[in-house]
């Protein structure tokens, strides 16, 4: 069986990094990115054509800094949805994975045509710190308190008195739960689609290039550690030879070998140059080349 590359390994961890830190498959509908990369600077997002039952100015100051965010989108049938068992919320459900510390409010129509508001709270709603609940059922317990007061104001012209009565609760329950009232959270970063493509490759590369430089260092490393035993051979013959070119025996000194030597030395101590084989081989070249013409 043929062994895998390892830069092949190099590319799945690239991959795998990838996916862990975008989670991909965890797609949203364009719907909900919009609104949430809107609610990145504002509480209340109305997509164009929203119904005037909820006016986004009103709205806004109801919610102020709470950790509260409100989508209102058009009339058009949440069809996309149609396979939910509801499938309003589960367009929040999108929107608020995208503002995960925020509890998110969506008005929107079903497939049946009812436009209404549906609420939930984003992964990231911390628990609550002073009693034992969960944030489910924290959640659950503000939301019953909400509704059983808004019943009575809302009108099928004003859906804003929901809100209210929702802030409201929001106000007495979290202070209960928390001790204070939880400020509105950053927005998760949204990509689309090439963003996605160009952080994969982005990452991988990366991965590549990190794995072969260090293969590239690793490399370098071990050869410079292999060659020391024959540098250190080089550098004892360079040095034998010193006595030989300047003082030889019975006769004035080789001009043409002391050139040769000065340029071995060169060639030895030479620290520009990469300290590998083929600088060995030139010094060795030079001795060989020296010892001849002191024959």
């Amino acid at each position: 069986m043929k062994r895998i590359p390892l830069w092949c390994w190099a590319t799945l961890v690239g991959l795998g990094a990838f996916l862990w830190v975008f989670t991909p498959w965890e797609d949203v509908s364009e719907r909900a990115r919009t609104a949430a990369q809107n609610l990145g600077a504002t509480s209340v997002y109305a997509e164009p054509g929203a119904p005037d039952v909820v006016d986004p100015e009103r709205a806004g100051k109801v919610i102020g800094d709470r950790a509260i965010v409100v989508a209102v989108f058009d009339e058009t049938p949440l069809i996309e949805y149609a396979d939910e068992q509801s499938p309003r919320q589960a367009l929040c459900r999108d929107v608020a994975s995208l503002v995960p510390t925020n509890l998110v409010v969506v008005f929107a129509a079903n497939p049946d045509g009812d436009y209404n508001g549906s609420y939930c709270h984003g992964p990231d709603f911390p628990a609550p710190t002073l009693t034992d609940d969960t944030t489910d059922v924290f959640f659950l317990s503000l939301l019953a308190t909400a509704e059983q007061s808004w019943q009575y104001r809302t009108s099928e012209t004003d859906l804003v008195p929901q809100l209210e009565e929702f802030v409201l609760a929001f106000d007495t329950e979290t202070f209960k739960a928390y001790g204070e009232v939880p400020r509105r959270g950053p927005v998760n970063s949204v990509y689309d689609v090439w963003q996605l493509v160009l952080a994969c490759l982005a990452m991988v590369s990366a991965t590549v290039v990190v794995f072969l430089l260090l293969r590239q260092l690793g490399r370098a490393l071990f050869a410079s550690r292999a060659l020391r035993p024959r540098e250190a051979g080089l550098n004892a013959r360079l040095n034998r030879l010193a006595d030989r070119v300047l003082h030889p025996e019975g006769g004035a000194p080789n001009a043409a070998a002391a050139k040769e030597y000065v340029l071995a030395l060169r060639e030895f101590h030479d620290t520009d140059r990469q300290r590998g084989r083929q600088r060995l081989d030139a010094v060795e070249r030079r001795i060989e080349k020296i010892e001849g013409m002191l024959l």
